[in-house]
């Protein structure tokens, strides 16, 4: 019985708080504390992982892993497409041709990027985009446009609007009129620049018919995409090289993990900061409770066991603080994209821009593994903070507490 009464007496002084209002409203403070910086680290980490994920899987779903192109346009592509394709890791592969130029329209202006493509070997994340947008490949004479060009230029479907180009001579442009057939969006930062149409169109607007630029190749491992284009290389004459996403899109990448380490670090410094005011809330508890200490003292208790006795109480704020910051961290998880939307809708405005970010949306990729490294280091961080005010509370000396009762 002796030995349970620590855990007897820790748990009844978790549970009545102090006799001082100021002792209970401290240590509410410290349980919310724990909780909230709990929640943000998981909601934080889970946010910034989503960025990660989005990262990999639907913009480098648009932006090709890697680009082989040549010194002259290729006209026996199908052949060194099959080369291609036979490669190691090689997932996909896409004949492509494109055009630089403006898009005019209702008097406004954009720059873009025709690209032109076969509809029977469309990438995979083009043509996911272009399903979810509800539209079909353009034909001959028609023009996809991404949703932000479309509605910078103010036009809708069926509307005509026209392609101006640099020709062959430096003194003259290329004016071609195409017909809109459809809106699409990727929801990435590619919306900004592009524009689909069918690759026999492209490489006649560029002046090379019947020939194409290159190759769009997707692997397996995109952080081996350099030495896999070396050995593609192998197989082609001289004059080709490559371009890979590294190049384009290497420093998003890494921008996005320094933000997650950084953002994860300032929010650990939350929990670190909730988690030691645990030791303001148990010194207050000493201090309030020195005289039942001193009694307990007396009819028994050894120091070790006033050591055990703060040790649970301190346990028990940090399991409760930490359990409610998951739960609050995991729902904020599920619901904070949604609110996200519906904070938009009521504003009117758009918080992410694929103008200025990556993707125009809030990904959340909440992972197990988050949820018990930010759990431990919690727990373990406010128990490191109870052994102070534990060891200050072995130390009252009954003598002077219980003088003049």
């Amino acid at each position: 019985m002796i030995r349970s009464l620590p855990v007897t007496i820790g748990l009844r002084y978790f549970l009545s708080g102090g006799r001082s209002r100021l002792v209970s409203f401290i240590s509410m403070l410290a349980l919310l504390g724990m909780a909230l910086g709990v929640a943000l680290l998981i909601l934080v980490l889970s946010v910034m992982n989503g960025f990660d994920r989005e990262m990999r899987e639907r913009i480098l779903s648009v932006v090709p892993h890697m680009q082989i192109v040549g010194s002259m346009a290729a006209d026996d592509w199908q052949s060194q497409l099959e080369a291609i394709s036979q490669q190691p890791q090689v997932r996909e592969v896409t004949p492509f041709t494109r055009v630089k130029g403006i898009v005019f329209a209702q008097d406004n202006t954009r720059p873009i990027e025709i690209l032109g493509l076969s509809e029977t070997l469309l990438p995979s994340g083009i043509s996911t985009a272009i399903k979810d947008s509800g539209v079909n490949f353009p034909k001959q004479g028609q023009l996809l446009l991404a949703e932000p060009i479309a509605k910078s230029l103010g036009i809708s479907v069926g509307e005509v609007v026209n392609l101006i180009v640099p020709s062959d001579s430096l003194r003259q442009t290329l004016v071609v009129p195409m017909t809109l057939s459809g809106v699409f969006a990727t929801h990435t930062e590619v919306d900004q620049v592009l524009g689909l149409a069918t690759m026999a169109q492209v490489a006649s607007i560029a002046g090379t018919p019947d020939v194409i630029e290159g190759y769009q190749v997707q692997v397996t491992d995109v952080f081996e995409v350099r030495s896999i284009a070396r050995n593609i290389l192998k197989q082609f004459p001289y004059g080709y090289g490559y371009r890979d996403w590294m190049q384009s899109h290497g420093n998003l990448y890494q921008a996005i993990q320094l933000s997650r380490n950084l953002v994860g670090l300032l929010i650990f410094l939350i929990v670190g900061i909730a988690a030691f005011n645990v030791v303001s809330m148990l010194m207050m508890t000493v201090i309030d409770k020195r005289k039942d200490i001193a009694v307990l003292q007396s009819m028994g208790l050894c120091r070790r066991q006033i050591v055990q006795l703060f040790l649970v109480q301190g346990s028990l704020i940090a399991i409760l603080g930490t359990s409610l910051g998951i739960l609050l961290g995991v729902l904020g998880c599920y619901w904070v994209a949604d609110l996200i939307a519906v904070i938009e809708s009521i504003l009117g405005a758009n918080f992410l821009d694929t103008a200025v970010y990556p993707i125009d949306y809030i990904p959340v990729d909440l992972r197990y593994s988050d949820i018990i490294l930010v759990s431990v280091v919690a727990v373990l961080l406010t128990l490191v903070a109870t052994i102070y005010p534990a060891i200050r509370a072995s130390r009252t000396l009954p003598a002077e507490e219980l003088r003049y009762e």
